[in-house]
Protein backbone atom coordinates (compact mmCIF):
# COMPACT_ATOMS: atom_id res chain seq x y z
CA UNK A 1 0.00 0.00 0.00
CA UNK A 2 2.92 2.15 0.95
CA UNK A 3 4.46 1.84 -2.08
CA UNK A 4 1.28 2.51 -4.49
CA UNK A 5 1.46 6.14 -2.73
CA UNK A 6 4.67 6.88 -3.44
CA UNK A 7 4.50 5.88 -6.73
CA UNK A 8 0.66 7.93 -7.10
CA UNK A 9 2.67 10.72 -5.17
CA UNK A 10 5.79 11.09 -7.68
CA UNK A 11 3.59 10.64 -11.06
CA UNK A 12 2.93 14.40 -12.37
CA UNK A 13 0.84 13.18 -15.44
CA UNK A 14 -2.93 15.05 -15.17
CA UNK A 15 -1.62 18.06 -13.64
CA UNK A 16 -1.90 20.13 -16.22
CA UNK A 17 -5.32 19.56 -16.83
CA UNK A 18 -6.42 20.22 -13.41
CA UNK A 19 -4.73 23.77 -13.83
CA UNK A 20 -6.00 24.68 -16.57
CA UNK A 21 -9.69 23.21 -15.18
CA UNK A 22 -9.00 25.77 -12.25
CA UNK A 23 -7.15 29.08 -14.22
CA UNK A 24 -9.60 28.09 -17.57
CA UNK A 25 -12.74 29.46 -16.42
CA UNK A 26 -11.37 32.72 -14.39
CA UNK A 27 -9.10 33.21 -18.21
CA UNK A 28 -12.02 33.00 -20.40
CA UNK A 29 -14.54 35.04 -18.03
CA UNK A 30 -11.58 37.94 -18.33
CA UNK A 31 -11.40 37.71 -21.99
CA UNK A 32 -15.02 37.90 -22.51
CA UNK A 33 -15.09 40.78 -19.90
CA UNK A 34 -13.01 42.93 -22.03
CA UNK A 35 -14.42 42.25 -24.96
CA UNK A 36 -18.36 43.01 -23.97
CA UNK A 37 -16.75 46.29 -21.92
CA UNK A 38 -15.25 47.53 -25.44
CA UNK A 39 -18.33 46.94 -26.74
CA UNK A 40 -20.39 48.89 -24.67
CA UNK A 41 -18.05 51.66 -24.54
CA UNK A 42 -18.27 51.38 -28.35
CA UNK A 43 -22.30 51.68 -28.54
CA UNK A 44 -21.57 54.41 -25.89
CA UNK A 45 -19.33 56.28 -28.40
CA UNK A 46 -21.44 55.97 -31.56
CA UNK A 47 -24.36 57.38 -29.72
CA UNK A 48 -22.55 59.91 -28.44
CA UNK A 49 -21.03 60.94 -31.88
CA UNK A 50 -25.03 60.37 -33.44
CA UNK A 51 -25.71 63.18 -30.68
CA UNK A 52 -22.80 65.29 -31.40
CA UNK A 53 -23.89 65.16 -35.57
CA UNK A 54 -27.52 65.56 -34.46
CA UNK A 55 -26.36 68.87 -32.49
CA UNK A 56 -24.25 69.65 -35.85
CA UNK A 57 -26.97 69.79 -38.27
CA UNK A 58 -29.62 71.61 -35.59
CA UNK A 59 -27.23 74.43 -35.71
CA UNK A 60 -26.89 74.64 -39.50
CA UNK A 61 -30.44 73.55 -39.97
CA UNK A 62 -31.99 75.86 -37.75
CA UNK A 63 -35.94 75.25 -39.05
CA UNK A 64 -35.43 71.28 -38.09
CA UNK A 65 -38.46 69.87 -36.09
CA UNK A 66 -37.87 67.46 -33.34
CA UNK A 67 -38.37 64.32 -35.63
CA UNK A 68 -36.19 65.13 -38.00
CA UNK A 69 -33.33 65.50 -35.33
CA UNK A 70 -34.16 62.25 -33.89
CA UNK A 71 -34.53 60.58 -37.44
CA UNK A 72 -30.91 62.14 -37.70
CA UNK A 73 -29.75 60.47 -34.30
CA UNK A 74 -31.21 57.00 -35.23
CA UNK A 75 -29.75 56.83 -38.24
CA UNK A 76 -26.18 57.24 -37.02
CA UNK A 77 -26.38 54.57 -34.02
CA UNK A 78 -24.70 51.43 -34.78
CA UNK A 79 -24.58 48.03 -32.04
CA UNK A 80 -28.20 48.72 -31.20
CA UNK A 81 -31.56 48.61 -32.64
CA UNK A 82 -32.85 52.18 -33.67
CA UNK A 83 -35.87 51.54 -32.19
CA UNK A 84 -34.98 51.28 -28.50
CA UNK A 85 -32.97 54.92 -28.89
CA UNK A 86 -35.17 57.63 -27.09
CA UNK A 87 -33.92 60.95 -28.44
CA UNK A 88 -35.83 64.60 -26.76
CA UNK A 89 -35.53 67.51 -28.33
CA UNK A 90 -35.68 70.47 -25.71
CA UNK A 91 -35.87 74.32 -27.18
CA UNK A 92 -35.10 77.16 -24.62
CA UNK A 93 -35.36 80.62 -25.75
CA UNK A 94 -32.82 82.97 -24.69
CA UNK A 95 -32.86 86.77 -25.73
CA UNK A 96 -31.40 86.13 -29.32
CA UNK A 97 -30.73 82.71 -29.59
CA UNK A 98 -32.37 79.13 -28.74
CA UNK A 99 -30.92 76.38 -26.85
CA UNK A 100 -31.27 72.93 -27.99
CA UNK A 101 -30.61 70.23 -25.90
CA UNK A 102 -30.70 66.94 -27.68
CA UNK A 103 -30.63 63.78 -25.11
CA UNK A 104 -30.76 60.21 -25.75
CA UNK A 105 -31.16 57.10 -23.95
CA UNK A 106 -32.44 53.64 -24.40
CA UNK A 107 -35.62 51.89 -23.83
CA UNK A 108 -36.34 48.73 -21.90
CA UNK A 109 -35.99 45.82 -25.00
CA UNK A 110 -37.49 42.34 -23.36
CA UNK A 111 -36.06 41.24 -19.83
CA UNK A 112 -33.95 44.76 -19.88
CA UNK A 113 -35.27 47.97 -18.20
CA UNK A 114 -35.16 50.65 -19.40
CA UNK A 115 -31.95 52.54 -20.08
CA UNK A 116 -29.59 49.92 -19.73
CA UNK A 117 -28.05 47.50 -22.40
CA UNK A 118 -27.33 44.11 -21.74
CA UNK A 119 -24.03 42.24 -21.82
CA UNK A 120 -23.56 38.74 -23.02
CA UNK A 121 -27.06 37.59 -22.70
CA UNK A 122 -26.94 37.28 -18.97
CA UNK A 123 -24.07 35.10 -18.25
CA UNK A 124 -22.04 37.91 -16.48
CA UNK A 125 -23.20 38.80 -12.83
CA UNK A 126 -23.02 42.26 -14.47
CA UNK A 127 -25.67 42.27 -17.26
CA UNK A 128 -27.10 45.81 -17.58
CA UNK A 129 -25.24 49.24 -17.95
CA UNK A 130 -27.02 52.51 -18.17
CA UNK A 131 -26.59 53.93 -21.62
CA UNK A 132 -27.34 58.18 -21.98
CA UNK A 133 -25.27 60.99 -24.18
CA UNK A 134 -26.53 64.89 -23.96
CA UNK A 135 -25.65 67.50 -25.67
CA UNK A 136 -27.00 71.31 -25.78
CA UNK A 137 -26.22 73.85 -29.06
CA UNK A 138 -27.46 76.85 -29.62
CA UNK A 139 -29.05 77.52 -32.69
CA UNK A 140 -28.86 81.58 -33.79
CA UNK A 141 -32.41 82.32 -34.43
Amino acid sequence: MFQLLRRLRGNQSGTSIIEFGIAGPVVLMAIIGCVEFGRFFWIRNTLEHAIEEAGRFAVINKSASASTIQTQVRNKVMGISPSVIVVTVTDTAGPSVTYRTIVATTTASGTTPAGYVSLVGGFLPVTRLPLRAETRVVVPQ
